[in-house]
Formats: C-alpha cells, sequence, structure tokens
C-alpha cells in the first residue's frame, strides 16, 4: 500500500487541467460532447478539493489554513461554489456570491488530415459580476494552488 500525499490530488488537478486545455485549444472529436463537459467539471471538482487533501495530510499540518486561503481568493471561491452546485444539484451556501454556473459555450469543429473532426469548446461562466472564461479560471486557480504550496512549503 502507498502512503498518499496532497501531492498526488495536485497532480490529478493538473492532468485535468491538461484535459480542459485540450477541449479548450482543439483536440480530435472521438467522443460524446458530453464527455468533454464531464471532463471540465471534473476539473473544477479536483481543483477545489485539494483542500481535502491539505487537510488531511499530515506533512501539511504546520501549513497556513486552507480553508481561509479559498475565502480570501475569489478565483477558489468560484471554483468551490461551481464544485459545490455540481455536487448538489443547487447551491445552498455560497462562497463568493456571484452565483457561478455554466451557462453557454462556443462550439468549433473543423475537418483535419483524414477526415477527422477537431472540436475546440470554449466555456463561459454566468456570474452576478458578468460573464468570465471557464479556461481562465481554471489557470488562475491553477497559479493560486501553486502560490499557496509553494508559500506553505517554506514555513518552518
Amino acid at each position: 500500500m502507498t502512503t498518499q500525499s496532497y501531492l498526488e490530488q495536485f497532480e490529478r488537478m493538473k492532468r485535468y487541467f491538461t484535459i480542459f486545455k485540450n477541449i479548450n485549444d482543439g483536440k480530435v472529436h472521438d467522443q460524446p460532447s458530453q464527455f468533454y463537459d464531464d471532463n471540465v467539471h471534473a476539473f473544477f471538482q479536483n481543483c477545489y478539493h485539494l483542500k481535502d487533501w491539505i487537510k488531511n495530510d499530515p506533512i501539511c499540518a504546520t501549513w497556513s489554513k486552507v480553508e481561509d486561503f479559498i475565502n480570501n481568493d475569489k478565483n477558489l471561491k468560484l471554483c468551490a461554489d461551481l464544485c459545490n452546485a455540481q455536487k448538489h444539484l443547487t447551491l445552498t451556501k455560497s462562497r463568493s456570491n456571484e452565483d457561478p454556473r455554466f451557462t453557454k459555450n462556443k462550439t468549433k469543429l473543423e475537418i483535419g488530415k483524414r477526415e477527422s473532426i477537431h472540436i475546440s469548446i470554449n466555456y463561459t461562466i454566468s456570474t452576478s459580476s458578468g460573464d468570465i472564461d471557464a479556461f481562465e479560471l481554471a489557470e488562475r486557480c491553477i497559479v493560486a494552488w501553486e502560490n499557496y504550496i509553494n508559500a506553505n512549503k517554506k514555513l518552518p
């Protein structure tokens, strides 16, 4: 049995980010469109749930409080709300007070070499402050987690 650490979840989140990037930038259209949606949602779920791995990993016991970190980062608060809305069908308790939700996407199909079809999907999240690009939010969440981890690794 292997020892688990927050790094497993961190790496899983990054793998889903790579999948999301491929969907955003364009890839061979080789599965039903709902799978692309599922992978985008899975990114935000894995991104938010990194906090649970940090909270439960003894290596992180002396780190600054992860819940406070999330509550002070607007991008991770949006991520938390997206994740919890997906998990519970509806958002009952908001961290961001922005009512974020996936509302539309821009899909582009192209015929490639050997008549393969390529797809790119750009997802939009509507908030009470306006629309935001879901992939840009994902990028900002990755940076936030990297900053948090790097800052806490340096703690005595």
